[in-house]
């Protein structure tokens, strides 16, 4: 893969701020699209901030070495930015979430740190997640499911920062938002068409869709693009996903996650 010359970062004063949004439609269904995985390639990241339109939100790795200049670029192009929060999942022998984990195995000044590691990380993001370009690994008796996570979760809302779960399995009771559908960006062209095909509902009812894709690739960044522009596009408005957020999994989404709506995992 070629490297290509990253766009300049806009000034702050041209760039205001990408929760700033119109009221959701009533008679159209409002996605909001997270892209998990987003910085890691400077190729890919100039595709994404060039192909896909704002308000497409993205998703960051702490990790990231240069993630300052990554979430500016972002704000630039009016997204908003979402940084993991490494999280040990139930099964922590089948994904490694890198030195700064929280989680099993952590007392709780260690996760009190790695907490506030991750947060400096994450400076000027719209909020933190649990979700990452792997998947969601939080469900079935994540740490994000815990109690050992209220601590956590209260101090991510008392920094003013939303809180992105992977799925309704996580139990949110903080100011934020949960995805309510998953799309493997790592798969063909045919399969990606048919996921996001699938994403409208059949009944033709507006609805709210939070979807989370991932890993970013080159494949995909193609179909979704096409897809944004194409017939589907005039069934629905693509919003920012902080236009979905509440103070809890009890209230709103909980209608978007029925039998009929499941959330796909990665």
């Amino acid at each position: 893969m070629t490297q290509q010359a990253l766009p300049p970062v806009v000034s702050s004063a041209a760039s205001p701020s990408p929760q700033a949004s119109a009221p959701l439609p009533t008679d159209k269904t409002a996605i909001a699209i997270v892209l998990q995985g987003f910085g890691y390639s400077d190729a890919l990241t100039y595709d994404v901030l060039s192909r896909i339109p704002a308000p497409v939100a993205v998703g960051i790795s702490p990790y990231v070495s240069n993630i300052s200049d990554i979430i500016a670029r972002a704000h630039a192009s009016h997204r908003e930015v979402y940084v993991t929060l490494p999280m040990q999942s139930a099964h922590p022998e089948r994904v490694d979430e890198g030195p700064h984990a929280l989680g099993y195995g952590n007392s709780a000044a260690d996760d009190q740190r790695e907490l506030e590691w991750c947060l400096s990380r994450a400076a000027g993001a719209e909020g933190l997640t649990d979700a990452s370009e792997n998947g969601d690994d939080q469900p079935g008796g994540g740490y994000a499911t815990s109690p050992d996570f209220s601590p956590i979760a209260s101090a991510i809302s008392s920094k003013g920062l939303l809180y992105l779960a992977g799925s309704a399995q996580d139990g949110r009771r903080t100011r934020g938002m949960t995805a309510t559908a998953w799309i493997d960006g790592d798969t063909d062209a045919a399969t990606l068409d048919s996921r996001l095909a699938a994403l409208l509902p059949q009944d033709g009812k507006p609805a709210k869709i939070l979807l989370m894709v991932g890993p970013i690739t080159p494949v995909m960044i193609d179909r979704l693009a096409n897809w944004l522009k194409g017939p589907a596009a005039q069934n629905f408005v693509v919003v920012p996903p902080s236009a979905f957020a509440d103070s809890g999994i009890s209230n709103d989404q909980a209608a978007n996650l029925s039998p009929s709506n499941p959330v796909a995992p990665l």
